[in-house]
């Protein structure tokens, strides 16, 4: 091809290079780090955010401070764009690590808070979720002393929790479509302000039509865990066995099976949810050989005591309505014309629901 064709192809070309037409400065935004809703007793909504501050010092060294900013409205969106009014430049939310939602907002419907989430290119989608029992801005001005930034404290607190077994995963992303999709609820952590350095997991929020409607103490939340389509690598138990050893055991346990089966014979509906899990025997409160035989006895024993306390977390979801194990869901794909036929909202509540964990205990420790 001769240079003047390639020339001329090059300039018609030109007019439909875009270039880089969505381009954000750094040096024009100011990054939100955390997130925090509360509604007040007025009825108004205040949204509070946390934002980082450099400074530079002497002999060219630099500090970071976190400063909390906060702003009342009838609505969310007012409440922002009065925030906005006291910042000097343009506020970015989607680098936001953490979103706090006080009780009082998550019991009335909270739904509408994060809704322009979704709607909004650069929301922080993947931001970690949780409830606290007064007041969010509260917990953002706590100043913990192992962490420069409360939003790294209250991430790595949840992510902790999560790879724990403690809590299930809750965020913007993985909310909206229970939010959204019949026959299956969301859970939120819950957390407690300890002091003004810290805070506490404190179980979980249940959550059925877009707003609170029970909760599970922490004890009770991996409980749930446990019988959750969430699987972490290990969850630690630790419970008294009375017989034949009247001793306190710890162990790790990770789950092998979890799956869900249905019957709906004659008008009736019952679910099974079965677990099982295999265990390592990590420490046992006074000396006591561990053979097979009992080792036997202690996973028969730890198997009930499971199911006792899977029982109530059923009947606490129930209460709640909150079917945030899935059930509806999968009536709705495998029994399709029974879910057609019913209200779930009025079936749920009273239906039969039976778990039933299994234990295997494997190992027991490196001595024996």
């Amino acid at each position: 091809m001769k240079p003047q064709v390639k020339c001329l192809l090059l300039i018609l070309l030109l007019p439909w290079l875009t270039g880089c037409w969505d381009q954000r400065e750094l040096k024009d935004l100011r990054i939100e780090l955390a997130e925090g809703f509360d509604l007040l007793d007025n009825g108004r909504i205040r949204f509070t955010i946390t934002i980082p501050t450099i400074k530079s010092a002497s002999q060219g060294k630099t500090s970071i401070t976190v400063n909390d900013i906060a702003a009342d409205g009838r609505t969310v969106n007012e409440a922002y764009l009065e925030m906005k009014k006291a910042v000097s430049q343009e506020l970015d939310f989607g680098k936001a690590r953490i979103i706090l939602i006080n009780k009082r907002f998550a019991r009335n419907g909270f739904y509408p808070a994060i809704e322009s989430y979704y709607r909004e290119a650069h929301s922080p989608i993947n931001a970690k979720m949780a409830i606290v029992d007064d007041s969010a801005e509260t917990v953002l001005k706590i100043k913990p002393a192992d962490s420069l930034m409360v939003n790294d404290y209250l991430y790595d607190l949840l992510q902790s929790g999560e790879e724990n077994g403690l809590i299930p995963k809750a965020s913007p992303y993985s909310v909206s479509s229970l939010f959204l999709n019949t026959g299956t609820d969301v859970t939120i952590p819950i957390i407690h302000l300890k002091g003004v350095e810290r805070v506490k997991l404190a179980g979980l929020a249940l959550m059925h039509d877009k707003r609170m409607t029970g909760e599970l103490d922490d004890k009770a939340s991996m409980s749930f865990v446990m019988l959750s389509r969430f699987n972490p690598e290990y969850f630690t138990v630790t419970e008294h066995i009375a017989d034949p050893i009247n001793v306190n055991v710890s162990l790790f346990m990770t789950r092998d099976k979890r799956d869900i089966t249905v019957t709906t014979g004659k008008g009736n509906v019952k679910a099974v949810i079965n677990a099982d899990f295999t265990c390592d025997l990590v420490e046992i409160s006074k000396m006591v050989h561990t053979d097979e035989e009992l080792l036997k006895k202690v996973g028969s024993q730890l198997e009930q005591m499971l199911n006792e306390k899977a029982k109530e977390v059923i009947k606490h979801l129930q209460q709640a309505n909150c079917d945030a194990l899935g059930i509806g869901l999968h009536i709705k794909a495998h029994h399709n014309r029974y879910w057609k036929s019913i209200k779930w909202d009025e079936v749920y509540p009273e239906m039969e629901i039976e778990p039933r964990i299994k234990v295997s205990i494997d190992t027991h420790g490196i001595m024996e």
